[in-house]
C-alpha cells in the first residue's frame, strides 16, 4: 500500500488519488478482488489508465488502501458517535444506532467485509482484522463493565449481532421482499430493521426490559 497516496487522499479528498480510491472501493464492493478491473476503476474515476498505476501501483495495493481507509473510517466514526447511555438498555440501543447509522451511510462497508471473507487468505488484511478486533474488545469491555453478572457468552453474543448486522444490510433483495423496500432508500424499512436489531440485541445480551 502506498502511504504517500493515502496522505494525498486525506489532504485532498477530491483529487485524483482520492477519485481513484473511491472508484476502486465501488468496483471491489461490486465484483470482489478477482473480477475487479483496474481499467474499469480508471474509467469510473475519469482518469487516464496510466494515472491509476502512477498513484497506486498495483491492484493489490489499491485493495489494501481501500480497506485501510474503511477501517479508519469505521473505528473513528464509532468512537466519535457512540453515546454510552445511562442504563444497559440505552447502551445496547445506542450501539445498534451507531453501527446502523454508519453502515447505512457507507453501504460499501458491509459489502467489502463480505468480499474480504470470500477472497483468498493471502488477501485477508491484518490491519482490518486488528480494527475489528479492537472494536470487538471495546464492545466486550462495555458489556462486561455494565453487566458484570450477565450469564452470557459475551464474545459469542457480539459475533451473533455483528453477523446479523452484516447479513441484514448486505442483502438488499431480502430487504425488498421482507421489509417492502431497501433500507438504503426507505426510512420505514430502515426503522423496521432497526427495531428488530435492537430487540435481538437485548435478547442476545440478556438485557432486562
Amino acid at each position: 500500500m502506498r502511504r504517500a497516496a493515502l496522505e494525498k487522499v486525506r489532504e485532498d479528498p477530491r483529487g485524483t488519488a482520492a477519485r481513484i480510491l473511491d472508484a476502486a472501493e465501488e468496483v471491489f464492493a461490486e465484483q470482489g478482488y478477482g473480477a475487479a478491473s483496474t481499467r474499469e476503476m480508471a474509467r469510473r474515476a475519469d482518469i487516464p489508465f496510466g494515472a491509476l498505476h502512477y498513484h497506486w501501483g498495483s491492484k493489490k495495493q489499491l485493495w489494501e488502501a481501500v480497506f485501510k481507509r474503511l477501517g479508519d473510517r469505521t473505528r473513528d466514526t464509532i468512537m466519535r458517535t457512540l453515546r454510552p447511555g445511562n442504563t444497559v438498555r440505552e447502551l445496547t440501543d445506542n450501539l445498534i444506532d451507531a453501527f446502523m447509522d454508519l453502515l447505512i451511510e457507507r453501504p460499501n462497508t458491509t459489502r467489502l467485509a463480505y468480499r474480504m471473507c470470500l477472497e483468498h487468505r493471502d488477501l485477508h488484511l491484518k490491519s482490518v482484522r486488528d480494527m475489528f478486533s479492537e472494536l470487538s474488545r471495546f464492545g466486550i469491555g462495555l458489556v462486561r463493565d455494565r453487566v458484570p453478572d450477565a450469564q452470557i457468552d459475551v464474545p459469542a453474543a457480539i459475533f451473533v449481532m455483528s453477523s446479523a448486522f452484516m447479513g441484514a444490510l448486505v442483502d438488499v433483495d431480502a430487504q425488498e421482499d421482507l421489509l417492502g423496500a431497501s433500507v438504503y432508500s426507505s426510512q420505514r424499512a430502515r426503522e423496521r430493521l432497526r427495531a428488530e436489531l435492537k430487540r435481538l440485541a437485548r435478547f442476545a445480551f440478556n438485557v432486562p426490559e
